[in-house]
């Protein structure tokens, strides 16, 4: 997840105030939503203790209309108008950014691989005020929107093992999950915007991912047939990945290679659907009534494999991811910190585990270290220490 580090300006706070003022942005491919919610802070520790806050409630105050992406065209995300949107429903909600106390805004899907998408978040950063600004990677957005969709206490509910689909515009991403806790996750090119049509049913665009799969691009008209016969083969794909049917080379390729390698269950799951495509499973639309294949998506998906047995829709479907970032992107770290010679705050640096390499400035994590000693973390540093003394520090 998301993770801010509160430092001493903000635990003066906390010791008066119970409640932050939260803001998440999603700019999928298909939809830009905002929501504002109210995050409730109790310090669990006693009156002796150092002070251990967490976050104990949440409460949505404000979602945005949905409003389609803002594109200057197939490669460029349109940033004038998506700060444009930005102000406006910071007063549509009454709220200006010096009242806001965290939050994320987060580029997801195709979008997040837009050549002007850093570009674009940066241009936001200065609206965001002390938000997390980043393009979120398959892996977070899967554990988003999960946690958006009430995937984790549908587990927990349920007493079974949960495989979260969230199946967006340009990528369906993972999340399994047992007792409420998210084991792994992984990530598909399967969506209902891949393919754009015009009133006429010409194709205006054409994922370079469907290459293996789709024979046309844009400028041809496939007909409805062609379609049909596309949207079940990207059912297909998510069966695969759900361990409803073998593996096939050609669907194997729509795997994405920026997420974790995912490893398809091996018991049997109950599955929960999120994301725009997840209400054209529980709804019927025109074929073509967002200009896309979503409604075409979501009826092969309901009639396919993966809706025989036990399934359902999250208890938030396309609002899921944003839910997820307004809401679930932000945790209180330790009650102390010391940095030397660090010019605070630090904004927007990417977490990072052990296994993967960063370029640049990063926040190093470290898995399975709960509550750790003095000393422990006396021989994490010095091994940290020891392992980067050849880096060059900027």
């Amino acid at each position: 997840s998301l993770t801010i580090f509160w430092f001493e300006e903000y635990w003066r706070r906390l010791r008066d105030v119970a409640e932050l003022l939260s803001v998440g942005l999603d700019v999928g491919t298909t939809s830009t939503q905002l929501i504002l919610s109210r995050l409730k802070i109790e310090n669990r520790a006693s009156g002796f203790a150092v002070p251990e806050m967490e976050i104990t409630g949440r409460e949505v105050l404000y979602q945005s209309p949905i409003h389609f992406t803002p594109m200057l065209d197939g490669q460029r995300i349109n940033g004038e108008a998506l700060k444009k949107l930005l102000e406006e429903e910071y007063r549509s909600a009454g709220i200006s950014p010096e009242m806001i106390d965290t939050g994320a805004v987060i580029v997801t899907g195709e979008t997040s691989r837009k050549e002007n998408a850093r570009t674009v978040l940066e241009s936001l950063a200065e609206l965001a005020g002390k938000f997390v600004v980043t393009t979120a990677g398959p892996d977070l957005e899967s554990v988003l929107a999960a946690k958006g969709a009430g995937a984790p206490a549908l587990s927990e509910r349920l007493g079974k093992t949960v495989l979260h689909m969230d199946i967006g515009g340009g990528t369906s991403n993972f999340s399994l999950i047992q007792k409420g806790k998210i084991l792994r996750t992984g990530c598909m090119n399967v969506g209902g915007r891949l393919v754009k049509l015009d009133n006429a049913g010409k194709l205006t665009y054409v994922s370079p991912v469907l290459k293996k799969i789709f024979p046309y691009e844009a400028g041809d008209t496939p007909g409805t047939e062609a379609l049909e016969a596309l949207a079940d083969s990207l059912a297909e794909a998510l069966e695969m990945a759900a361990s409803l049917r073998e593996i096939s080379l050609p669907l194997q390729s729509l795997y994405t290679t920026e997420a974790t390698p995912w490893v398809p269950p091996r018991e049997a799951v109950h599955l929960s659907f999120s994301g725009g495509v997840a209400d054209c499973i529980g709804k019927e639309y025109p074929p073509f009534a967002f200009g896309d294949l979503g409604p075409l998506l979501g009826k092969a998906i309901r009639k396919s494999r993966l809706c025989t047995g036990s399934y359902s829709l999250g208890r938030q479907t396309i609002r899921a991811t944003v839910i997820g970032a307004g809401c679930h992107s932000t945790q209180l770290s330790g009650s102390t910190v010391f940095m030397q010679n660090v010019a605070l705050p630090l904004k927007n640096l990417p977490v990072v585990s052990c296994q993967h390499g960063q370029e640049g400035p990063f926040i190093l994590f470290h898995p399975g270290l709960t509550a750790p000693t003095y000393r422990q973390i006396q021989s994490l540093a010095a091994e940290i220490a020891e392992s980067a003394k050849d880096a060059v520090y900027i």
